[in-house]
């Protein structure tokens, strides 16, 4: 896969029919509309992702008259880009984790673009099973950031 591949795969968001809104079952717009994205060995031509994300929220502005968002982030734990829409608004997107608007898309890009070990947790970063009982103190991870993409 090319450079230029990566930014067809985001494209190719925008040709699956059942990416919709749904504001009456915001589990099923997240099931439906989420999508993921190996990113593929080698160097990555980020503003040619960037820009494929930017036209895939213009063509969904275009599409859709409801409010909603266009959103993607960097999936550490999978390796992978990934990109959803949903009725929610910016400051309510679907994540059990902390996460921190961003409508800078080259940021989020660039961190899928260089993780060394993309899907892979390293030994180091590891922890024993017993750091992880009811009683043990967890470190608090940073919000992760995730760029959005209001529709008007």
């Amino acid at each position: 896969m090319g450079k230029s591949d990566f930014a067809a795969l985001v494209l190719s968001y925008l040709e699956d029919d059942d990416v919709a809104l749904a504001p009456q079952d915001l589990d099923h717009e997240c099931r439906t509309n989420t999508w993921c994205y190996d990113v593929p060995p080698g160097p990555t031509d980020v503003p040619a992702v960037v820009s494929a994300l930017q036209l895939v929220h213009r063509e969904l502005s275009q599409r859709l008259t409801s409010p909603g968002t266009f959103y993607a982030w960097h999936d550490k734990q999978a390796g992978q880009l990934r990109c959803s829409l949903t009725s929610a608004p910016s400051d309510r997107l679907p994540f059990s984790a902390p996460y921190r608007s961003t409508i800078n898309a080259v940021e989020v890009v660039t961190l899928a673009a260089t993780d060394p070990t993309p899907g892979l947790t390293p030994y180091a970063e590891l922890v024993d099973g017993a750091a992880c009982s009811p009683t043990a103190e967890h470190e608090i991870l940073p919000p992760f950031p995730v760029w959005v993409a209001p529709l008007r």
